[in-house]
């Protein structure tokens, strides 16, 4: 389910079978990190969307959270008050990102904020592309079961 009124709505019907929320952590740069960033939130993006795709009616996406590059450590706060909050109707809350700020923080957000190396893809074929959103979709889908079963 993604964060739109319809899925909104689905979700509000099955909320005993939607246990996970997947929540990118994208990092915003207007300076010349501008691309790289880009790249790393678009390669977030583009793996908590096929994670939603596959694992659909038992996974929620929720919007990206961002932050500015110079704020990250603010942007802690921000990511503790979504933590909080969906802990309430979610069992399971993960924070994807490929900003390498939170690579260090494995243990924020009780383990559940996994790093994604970013992998630039801007001149890469669409088939190769594909694969390896697959292949790094299904190493995660292997993190979530681990949590799913009580890790």
């Amino acid at each position: 389910m993604k964060w739109t009124a319809g899925d909104a709505a689905s979700y509000l019907e099955s909320a005993d079978y939607v246990d996970t929320a997947v929540v990118p952590l994208i990092q915003a740069d207007f300076g010349t990190g501008l691309k790289h960033a880009a790249a790393e939130g678009e390669y977030a993006l583009l793996i908590s969307e096929d994670l939603e795709r596959q694992l659909k009616g038992r996974v929620f996406l929720m919007p990206p959270v961002s932050y500015l590059k110079d704020a990250a450590e603010d942007a802690e706060n921000t990511v503790q008050q979504w933590y909080i909050n969906l802990e309430k109707s979610f069992s399971h809350i993960f924070f994807m990102t490929s900003d390498p700020y939170w690579k260090t923080k494995e243990d924020f957000a009780n383990g559940k904020v996994i790093y994604l190396p970013p992998v630039p893809m801007e001149h890469m074929d669409e088939s190769l592309k594909r694969k390896m959103v697959e292949d790094q979709v299904s190493q995660i889908m292997n993190i979530f079961l681990q949590f799913w079963r009580g890790k």
